[in-house]
């Protein structure tokens, strides 16, 4: 695969899912941010993108061999890669971490009001999160399954299957932008920064859900809801003709 400047960022990643590693090295969306063209994505973090090509024609080449194609899984084994691998690992993270958060406000909040702000903005990503994923698995996912079972003519409880899909894919970019935030807090998670061990196990998780949540994303925005539309849409010509 030959890459240019004009590359779109997602496709990259479609095509090798082992370079989701070399994005998040050089800190570039693939996920909400993943429609742009590669030169644009380094544009806006200021990186040059002859270099950034040089990194990623390489680490096509260490990518591991074993990666998972989810672009040829069906919507019903994406969807229950996504919930078992993803939601419900968040759903166990969120609590632990929100709680390591609060107890190193408490500590060390006197000393760098920004812990207080870090715990202040995790809390509400928590509490955001938890309410996405319930909505993606009661009412999106059901759908997209739907539709697949039904060939695209399934009948849906909204107009068009786009009209969650915006919803959930604009959720996603105000989850990205809380965790620009928490990076941001945290000046990128470094742990040379800790205060104590508990907050060395904080950044380590912070920066863990960040690298789950951007392959989290990337899944359903790129890979899921294309599919979801994509099969709706065939349907409606198949209808109409």
């Amino acid at each position: 695969m030959h890459i240019e400047p004009t590359t779109i960022v997602a496709e990259l990643v479609l095509a090798r899912p082992g370079l989701a590693r070399v994005f998040e090295q050089l800190g570039l969306d693939y996920c909400c941010g993943g429609k742009r063209s590669l030169e644009t994505a380094c544009k806006r973090k200021g990186l040059d993108v002859t270099s950034a090509i040089q990194l990623l024609e390489a680490g096509m080449i260490d990518a591991p061999a074993d990666e998972t194609d989810w672009t040829r899984a069906s919507v019903d084994e994406l969807v229950d890669h996504i919930v078992t691998h993803h939601h419900d690992h968040l759903r166990e993270e969120l609590p632990r971490v929100a709680a390591m958060s609060v107890r190193v406000a408490e500590r060390h909040g006197s000393d760098d009001e920004r812990l207080v702000m870090l715990a202040e903005t995790f809390l509400t990503f928590r509490e955001e999160m938890e309410l996405h994923m319930a909505a993606e698995e009661h009412v999106l996912f059901p759908a997209c399954r739907t539709l697949e079972e039904s060939g695209g003519f399934a009948r849906l409880p909204f107009p068009t299957i786009a009209m969650p899909i915006a919803q959930m894919e604009h959720q996603h970019e105000d989850a990205g932008g809380a965790l620009e935030q928490l990076r941001d807090l945290t000046d990128g998670f470094d742990l040379d920064r800790a205060r104590c061990n508990t907050h060395r196990a904080l950044l380590d998780s912070l920066a863990a859900i960040e690298r789950d949540l951007h392959e989290h994303v990337h899944q359903e925005n790129n890979i899921l809801f294309p599919r979801a539309l994509e099969l709706e849409a065939s349907a409606r010509v198949s209808a109409g003709a």
